[in-house]
């Protein structure tokens, strides 16, 4: 049995039900329920954090952080938990479950920019990357993680944050796999992370326009939500 008959389907499977998890929009559910409008109504249309802080306040906004955060991370322990159970006698499977896993990462984050229940109108993708990334490596999102902040605090601007470690994230996985890990998966795991930097890039184009022509605004709470 080759490579592809082995794993294309717990790879569909992990997809799949990636997707569908993905699709569960908390700040549109979220600000409904706080102010009983549609978050892409409102501010910069996105039906993500930044624009919840910025539109409806602090408590909407942790709520969509730690739905979108952890969304990510159920979609690779469940990525991983499919590949353990359906490929059991394949050698190396802790490797290609990590793969396995980062392709479902992938789709959830498709699932979060595009959501299947909420009409494909999504959020950028920043939270839930944050919680795949973590979820597949604590190192990366440590270093990625202090990025963000020094390029937060400096610029005051979430998107500039975001943007800054969408380039380095393919990087620091490409560097650490090969330098520390010595995974025999790292070119799989290098692309996937290529995939997920130029979808959250090309999500933030219109950031990226308003940044060049020096329009972005600041990533301000609402004060009376």
């Amino acid at each position: 049995m080759n490579v592809i008959q082995t794993y294309w389907l717990p790879t569909l499977i992990s997809a799949v039900i990636a997707y569908l998890l993905g699709s569960i929009s908390f700040a549109i559910p979220v600000t409904k329920m706080f102010i009983g409008k549609d978050i892409r109504t409102m501010g910069s249309g996105n039906a993500g954090f930044t624009n919840v802080l910025r539109c409806v306040g602090k408590p909407a906004a942790a709520i969509t952080f730690v739905g979108d955060f952890a969304k990510g991370i159920g979609a690779i322990f469940l990525g991983e938990m499919i590949f353990h159970l359906m490929c059991p006698g394949v050698a190396n499977i802790d490797e290609t479950a990590k793969v396995g896993a980062a392709v479902a990462g992938l789709f959830a984050l498709l699932g979060h920019l595009f959501p299947l229940y909420f009409g494909f109108k999504g959020g950028k993708g920043v939270l839930i990357s944050a919680g795949i990334i973590c979820a597949l490596d604590w190192r990366t999102v440590l270093i990625l993680a202090v990025v963000f902040l020094i390029v937060l605090l400096i610029t005051k601007t979430v998107s500039k944050g975001s943007l800054t470690v969408a380039v380095l994230y393919p990087i620091v996985t490409c560097v650490l796999n090969t330098t520390l890990y010595h995974s025999d998966a790292w070119l799989a795991l290098t692309l996937i992370a290529l995939c997920f930097a130029v979808v959250v890039i090309y999500m933030h184009r219109s950031n990226i326009e308003r940044i060049l022509n020096g329009t972005e605004p600041k990533t301000i709470a609402k004060k009376n939500a």
